[in-house]
């Protein structure tokens, strides 16, 4: 008795609440409420019961359907109920609902009278996450730790020589931070607009990864592609230590524009403390250089296994603990994970061009420009939104890492071809009565004199952040 007198008070609350707050559209009868309140943070793969009441006084059928049935599905819908005499709710009835993937989900119910005319809705919100949560939060930690790492290692191995060089050659390192803090987030924001107009938690996504530092494995396509490796390290640099003021203030800026009237609220004052934390670990490597230089020398040997396991640890576990994220890679998707990095080269590329530098600086620029250290940005998402759309907005930084090195294959082999088509036919150009062609010994003594000065400079300033490609090349040497 006590039990129902109880249950009785909160339906009776409720049922005013929901009156009051005008949760039903004019015309259509009075609320509609439910126990449980809401489905949030349930698990996929789960079912559950949904009991709903009202007050209406005629009530024959009720309907129940789902926004996103990728998330959920109604799986039963009871026959109305009169209540019993003296209850609180003139009507009742219950349905079921199954949990089937990740994501934010309504449910919708419609009441009916005899004349089957709707007289009543109530729609109940939903959420769902992982059932391998587990496993996904391992991986989120896991990579909170590798960022943190890494940022430890940018600031041991760093040559103070290099920031030096900001004030003597400041053209292409200013040129990068142009390029990576005013077109990137631009390019992101525009490409997020255009190929999710509507969906919040996919822009946020995508501005997020064109406002994440420059890094990854971008040195070691600037030493494939024949760019200066020097300027990429300074810019990766560079671009990391201006992440931690413009990555907040493009956030706090186009937060408001990208939310628009959506409910969803950008935690501004976490994503800044984070982004801000990440300079204690700089500073700790910025320390061990200065007081333990035997080892910061250890940690600079650790930079090609590190990057190495880091693509590893990404491509394996990282790949199992979101297997999810595939679900969600449509055309829209992998095209804007394309346009992303693309426009970023492009841009770099132009902007280099318009001031003359040289081509190793523009491969530098360009590379640099267009590849993200995504890393930074689904750490950022996961620790500061809540489950599950911090879950959800991981996809487009992961769609950008899937495809950012494509174009950058694709001129790796064009340049490859190239390069053995050129051999090719200079093997075909046999000298004539024993005399050598002075054009062609010239030239050749000018690119081993290229290659020579190419060889030596990294080992002058080949100490930079997130620079395995200089290592192996000092090994190789």
């Amino acid at each position: 008795m006590m039990a129902w007198n109880s249950r009785g008070l909160w339906l009776t609350c409720s049922l005013l609440v929901s009156l009051l707050a005008g949760t039903m559209s004019e015309g259509e009868g009075q609320a509609v409420v439910f126990e449980p309140a809401s489905l949030i943070h349930v698990i996929d793969g789960t079912d559950h019961e949904v009991v709903w009441y009202t007050n209406l006084p005629e009530v024959a059928r009720a309907t129940a359907y789902v926004e996103d049935q990728m998330v959920a599905e109604v799986v039963g819908v009871s026959a109305v109920t009169p209540s019993a005499p003296g209850g609180n709710a003139t009507h009742y009835g219950s349905l079921n609902v199954s949990a089937l993937f990740i994501g934010y989900n309504k449910v919708h119910v419609t009441l009916y009278d005899r004349q089957d005319v709707a007289v009543g809705k109530g729609i109940l919100n939903m959420s769902v996450l992982l059932s391998y949560q587990k496993i996904n939060d391992i991986f989120t930690l896991t990579i909170g730790i590798l960022v943190a790492i890494v940022y430890v290692n940018m600031g041991a191995t760093m040559d103070f020589e290099i920031i030096k060089n900001i004030s003597k050659k400041p053209i292409g390192p200013l040129l990068g931070i142009v390029c990576q803090y005013l077109f990137m987030p631009l390019i992101a924001f525009a490409l997020g607009k255009l190929a999710f107009p509507g969906n919040v938690l996919a822009q946020l996504g995508m501005f997020l990864t064109g406002c994440s530092p420059g890094g990854g494995l971008s040195n070691m396509w600037t030493y494939l592609l024949g760019g200066s490796l020097d300027l990429s390290i300074l810019m990766t640099f560079t671009s990391t230590l201006f992440a931690f003021a413009t990555l907040p203030l493009w956030v706090f800026l186009m937060g408001p524009v990208i939310l628009g009237d959506a409910e969803f609220v950008i935690p501004y004052k976490d994503i800044a403390v984070l982004v801000v934390s990440l300079s204690v670990p700089c500073c700790v490597g910025m320390l061990i250089q200065r007081f333990l230089p035997r080892f910061a020398k250890v940690l600079k040997w650790l930079l090609t296994p590190m990057s190495v396991f880091n693509v590893i640890f990404i491509f394996t576990f990282g790949v199992y603990a979101n297997l999810y994220v595939f679900s969600f890679f449509d055309l829209r998707t992998i095209l804007a994970g394309f346009g992303l990095p693309t426009f970023g080269y492009l841009s770099g590329l132009v902007m280099a061009k318009l001031f003359r530098l040289p081509i190793e600086d523009v491969i530098a620029i360009s590379i640099e420009t267009g590849i993200q250290n995504a890393s930074v940005a689904v750490f950022i998402l996961k620790f500061t939104l809540e489950k599950p759309a911090g879950d959800l907005t991981v996809v487009f930084p992961a769609a950008s890492t899937v495809m950012t090195p494509v174009p950058l294959l694709l001129v790796f082999a064009i340049r490859k071809i190239y390069s053995c088509t050129v051999k090719s036919k200079s093997a075909d150009i046999a000298p004539i009565d024993g005399k050598v062609d002075l054009g062609s010994k010239k030239s050749n003594q000018e690119n081993e004199k290229r290659e020579s000065t190419h060889k030596q400079a990294p080992k002058q300033a080949g100490s930079g952040v997130d620079n395995p490609a200089a290592q192996l090349e000092d090994e190789a040497v």
